[in-house]
């Protein structure tokens, strides 16, 4: 997910700001899970489990000149877009780069959000933060970047459609026909560091909800990479109102140790909370759309991942996890709870069609 998707050497899409060209492509890629949960909700015990087709993509990019990029990724598998078919469609963007510095785009994209957990291919992201599982962040828009000559530094200017456009995405309980409002914008700016060892994805971010206020928000992604393993902490807040400071956040830490260049795991653990005023003046019309009134979730798990040296273009993951939510009713004065355990594994397979079509001379 981010800002831009870029095509790495026929590999996975994932999301950065990128100047240099992009690779022609025509791809499928999948993924398959078992998901196995232990829920205990306010000592209501269920165990529900099952395979599941996570996601069955559609690619395809390249370049139609030296200065013009194009690139389309839908989701052919995924949940009913509850507005139109083009909900599924994550990508579908026109760049210009007039020189080496510069670039100009209009399109579908992420919005331009920090963080590393954001950052990653959703077919990518094995264990995630509620936050993630909510944000509507394909988005038309327009956008223009600026790169330093050495390439390590990118500064971005962003205006779009909000992602209240889909308000009730995290299912917050609104009456069928108020999840789809249309005249609100998302307007952001960010900034991709690259410092040595030391690699930063910030933004600040303005949300426009339905009653034309705005959700500030801000996202400072930090990581430190090296050979065999690398860490990132995001920050995030969300304000609501003045006095919002403090109350509305998300922290998420994750590691990943490389035991061999075919072998990786992870350990990933998130706080996110919500105890803002304004949303608790009114929780039936929540102003949040990532996270509900009086929530707080604690997530930590572990995980690995195997991309075999033989066939880089399959992998086989799995992950055990453990989520704890509790939500308080402010007016009711009561505190719900809800424990689950998880477990999952599973296979991503991509397909890159326009190699083997070149492999074999067609």
């Amino acid at each position: 997910m981010l800002l831009f998707a870029t095509l790495v050497l026929g590999h996975r899409v994932n999301a950065q700001v990128v100047f240099s060209p992009v690779f022609s492509q025509i791809r499928l890629e999948a993924r398959a899970d078992f998901d196995y949960y232990h829920v205990d909700e306010d000592n209501a015990i269920s165990d529900p489990f099952g395979f599941h087709g996570k996601y069955f993509n559609f690619v395809v990019g390249g370049d139609l000149n030296d200065k013009f990029s194009y690139f389309f990724r839908q989701r052919i598998i995924a949940q009913s877009g509850s507005v139109s078919f083009f909900d599924n469609t994550d990508f579908l963007w026109l760049t210009y780069h007039p020189n080496k510095n510069w670039m100009f785009r209009l399109g579908k994209d992420a919005l331009a959000v920090g963080g590393f957990e954001y950052d990653a291919a959703p077919i990518d992201v094995l264990f995630s933060t509620n936050y993630w599982d909510n944000f509507y962040c394909f988005q038309l828009g327009g956008a223009t970047a600026f790169m330093s000559n050495d390439g390590n530094h990118t500064l971005l200017a962003q205006v779009a459609n909000s992602p209240y456009v889909h308000y009730g995405a995290a299912g917050l309980g609104f009456p069928a026909g108020q999840e789809w409002r249309s005249g609100l914008m998302a307007y952001s700016l960010f900034w991709s560091g690259k410092m040595g060892h030391f690699n930063t994805l910030y933004s600040v971010n303005l949300f426009e909800r339905p009653d034309h206020d705005y959700m500030n928000y801000i996202a400072l992604g930090n990581k430190l990479i090296y050979d065999r393993w690398d860490l990132y902490i995001d920050l995030i807040h969300h304000a609501l109102a003045t006095d919002d400071w403090g109350k509305n956040f998300a922290a998420i830490a994750c590691f990943n140790f490389h035991l061999t260049k075919d072998f990786n795991i992870y350990g990933k653990a998130s706080y996110e909370q919500n105890l803002s005023d304004v949303d608790f003046a009114d929780p039936s019309t929540p102003l949040d759309c990532l996270i509900g009134a009086g929530q707080r979730i604690a997530k930590y798990g572990i995980g690995f991942e195997y991309n075999p040296s033989f066939c880089k273009d399959v992998r086989l993951h799995g992950v055990l996890s453990y989520n704890d939510f509790s939500t308080e009713d402010a007016n009711a004065n009561q505190l719900s709870f809800k424990h689950q355990l998880s477990a999952n594994i599973g296979i991503t397979w991509h397909m890159n069609i326009h190699r083997m079509f070149m492999e074999r001379g067609m």
